[in-house]
């Protein structure tokens, strides 16, 4: 990728304005609330099984992904869930539908599945459209630091699309991304190493930016409260 994050103001700017920076409590909080609200199940998933064909129960339990009825939603994403690895290819083409419940359903199944779905999710980076790259990074983002080498061989290598994103995926895992940034700007060649540090440049700079917010909010909250 030849342009690095040079305007690290701008692209901060366009993640604040798209509501993509999350405060400290990052991905993992935030795999804790979808999956206390949409299912109870936490089962991983068996190995093997994405070169099988798909079960007529999978492509069922995938259909039932768009059901209206919210019973039937969570009883699919708990089947999804035990069907484990098989399961793993159909959720990620769950993200082209444009159906937000379903995507975020489909991602909530992936993150539960747990890191077997990271590769899959990875390919979708670099090939998928505009909307399924950017479930998939979301999704990537749960697994904070588990996800943060192939992000960053996405960073390196992958398409002009994926890079981009897999940067901005990153940059909003955050701290935890900090050690695989510094390891790979300290052994990589000149332009990797530059482009980690200016994703490393632009986490800390995220972070002291909502720290700011976080310091100009509660300030002006105590200035209403003692008007």
């Amino acid at each position: 990728m030849k342009t690095k994050i040079r305007n690290d103001g701008r692209i901060l700017g366009r993640l604040l304005n798209n509501g993509t920076i999350r405060n400290a409590a990052k991905a993992t909080a935030i795999a804790a609330v979808i999956l206390a609200v949409i299912l109870t199940c936490g089962c991983t998933g068996n190995g093997g099984g994405n070169d099988k064909p798909v079960s007529p129960k999978i492509e069922q339990n995938i259909k039932d992904l768009y059901s209206a009825d919210d019973a039937v939603r969570k009883t699919a994403v708990n089947n999804l869930i035990l069907a484990g690895d098989e399961a793993i290819v159909p959720l990620t083409k769950v993200f082209s539908s444009g159906d937000k419940t379903a995507s975020m359903n489909a991602a909530v199944a992936l993150y539960t599945i747990g890191e077997s779905s990271i590769d899959p999710l990875i390919d979708v980076l670099n090939t998928g459209s505009q909307t399924e790259r950017e479930w998939a990074a979301n999704t990537l983002c749960l697994f904070e630091a588990r996800a943060v080498p192939s992000l960053i061989n996405v960073v390196k290598t992958g398409s002009k699309q994926g890079q981009e994103i897999a940067e901005i995926a990153i940059i909003k895992i955050g701290e935890p991304a900090l050690p695989f940034l510094e390891l790979e700007a300290n052994r990589g060649s000149p332009v990797t190493a530059d482009k980690m540090n200016s994703l490393i440049y632009s986490i800390r700079a995220t972070e002291g930016l909502q720290q700011r917010l976080s310091a100009e909010g509660n300030t002006t909250t105590s200035t209403a409260a003692a008007a």
